[in-house]
């Protein structure tokens, strides 16, 4: 078993991030006290798989701004003052509600396809065929009414006057040898209105304005149609609304800061009240249950990645410690010139004792003298 020095070995730890918010604002709240305390590792994307969950009923998403604060209430280190996006994701699953009630829920898409698209007990009552028959309908009354005006010599005439012709008549008959009694009258009126009118030209504009209408409907209702005869079309529908509610669901996550890793907070660089930018670090979060020993070691001989390392040491050059032992692989090395012997390396190590305490503290460094580095393995 070869021996080395430790000429510049320190401890870091392989996980270490500075938490911070991805969006600007002011800090409405922080855990107390935070500097020291020992976090829980949370994975956000165990939360975003389900976002798209629904409660019992099925028309209204679970995870409103209440429901993702109540799950993730344990593991926020800090939370930014963002009231308004509340209200904007819970209106929004408020008004999916709405819409799947209205629109996308099983007895609507069957009701919706009985009008648009195919209904069992009547088919002329399918909305494009009763539009296709309204058109007819339309056709026939215009028609008509042309023939009329031509028969009785006003078509395409402007009316000027309006006249009244009413004829009452009246007979009476007695018994023979009596007094018979006849009598008419005859009333004539003439009228004269503030515009003129063109019966035959009024009867054509309300056919077209009333046709242009139908086709629109009939264009309208054919698209129905269409989506009634793919019903993968009302769940993508529905499908893109969950994908507006859930960015809403996101940018809300986003203002609460959570702990990927777990650890102990290190260092916290904004308090309650302050304003934030964002990517700057409010939190920092150290996880030292597996560290590197980054540095320089003087060792004559060859070391090689995978290399297995042991180092002994009193810890901060006590006299009467007790001599503190911690072993890893090489996961990076380089070497110096070959005269000094002088390897740079980065060992991983596992920084916990069998009981599970920590071995050495983070950014320890190691004293040249008291510190003994040995290859157990090349």
């Amino acid at each position: 078993m070869a021996i080395g020095k430790a000429v510049n070995l320190r401890v870091r730890p392989v996980k270490s991030v500075d938490l911070c918010f991805p969006v600007d604002g002011t800090v409405l709240f922080q855990a107390d006290p935070l500097l020291g305390k020992s976090v829980q590792g949370y994975d956000l994307r165990d939360l975003y798989v389900h976002l798209r969950e629904v409660q019992l009923d099925e028309s209204r998403l679970l995870w409103d701004s209440g429901n993702i604060l109540t799950a993730l209430q344990t593991h926020v280190l800090s939370a930014l003052r963002v009231e308004d996006m509340r209200v904007d994701l819970d209106s929004a699953i408020g008004m999916r509600q709405n819409a799947h009630i209205a629109t996308y829920s099983e007895p609507m898409v069957g009701h919706t396809r009985r009008v648009y698209f195919d209904n069992p007990t009547d088919q002329s009552a399918v909305l494009h065929r009763l539009i296709e028959e309204l058109e007819s309908h339309t056709r026939l009354q215009s028609s008509s009414l042309e023939r009329a005006y031509q028969e009785d010599g006003l078509f395409g005439q402007p009316i000027k006057k309006a006249f009244t012709d009413t004829t009452f008549s009246g007979v009476v008959h007695q018994p023979a040898g009596s007094v018979q009694f006849d009598n008419t009258s005859k009333s004539v009126s003439e009228a004269r209105g503030f515009e003129y009118r063109i019966p035959s030209d009024e009867n054509a504009i309300r056919s077209i304005r009333a046709r242009i209408g139908q086709r629109q409907e009939f264009l309208s209702a054919m698209r129905m149609r269409a989506l009634c005869e793919r019903p993968e079309t009302f769940t993508n529908e529905l499908a893109a609304l969950d994908a507006q509610v859930r960015k809403l669901q996101v940018a809300y996550i986003d203002t609460l800061l959570v702990s990927p890793i777990p650890g102990v907070v290190t260092g916290v660089f904004r308090n309650t009240g302050d304003f934030v930018s964002a990517g700057q670090p409010v939190v920092r979060v150290e996880d030292d249950s597996a560290v590197y020993l980054v540095g320089t070691i003087k060792y004559r001989g060859m070391l090689k990645l995978n290399s297995q390392l042991s180092v002994t040491t009193t810890l901060f050059d006590d006299p009467v410690g007790q001599q503190t032992r911690i072993e890893g692989s090489v996961n990076c090395v380089r070497g110096h010139d070959s005269v000094d012997e002088q390897w740079e390396v980065l060992v991983r190590c596992s920084n916990r004792t069998p009981s599970g305490a920590p071995i050495l503290p983070l950014n320890y460094n190691f004293d040249f003298d008291s510190t003994i580095v040995e290859v157990v393995s090349v």
